[in-house]
């Protein structure tokens, strides 16, 4: 293989791998937006629920919840949401490991 030869192939092959951690890299990016908007909507969400069991208890001197639709509507809400952000989690500890990538 002349000199010529092995450089063209260096090149192609820093590339690509150039290109392949560009592409993880993209992935992690829109992760790390999609898991600051859970947060986002989960601290919206626990601001709502405060909120309404404060109105619960200082307005109108109740403390059983259980009835409130609302207010189990909000947990589940966030509770789901909180799954949704550890599958993010799951999902960004699995691409460091595979690639060997520090996230911090």
């Amino acid at each position: 293989m002349t000199l010529w030869e092995n450089i063209k192939k260096s090149l192609i092959e820093g590339l690509q791998s150039a290109s392949d951690k560009t592409s993880e890299y993209t992935k992690i990016g829109r992760i790390k937006i999609d898991v600051l908007g859970l947060k986002k909507e989960i601290e919206e969400n626990l601001v709502e629920l405060g909120g309404r069991l404060y109105h619960l208890a200082a307005e109108d001197n109740r403390y059983d919840v259980k009835n409130e639709k609302e207010i189990i509507h909000l947990i589940e809400k966030i509770k789901n949401l909180e799954e949704e952000l550890e599958k993010y989690d799951e999902e960004l500890k699995r691409i460091k490991k595979d690639n060997g990538i520090d996230l911090d």
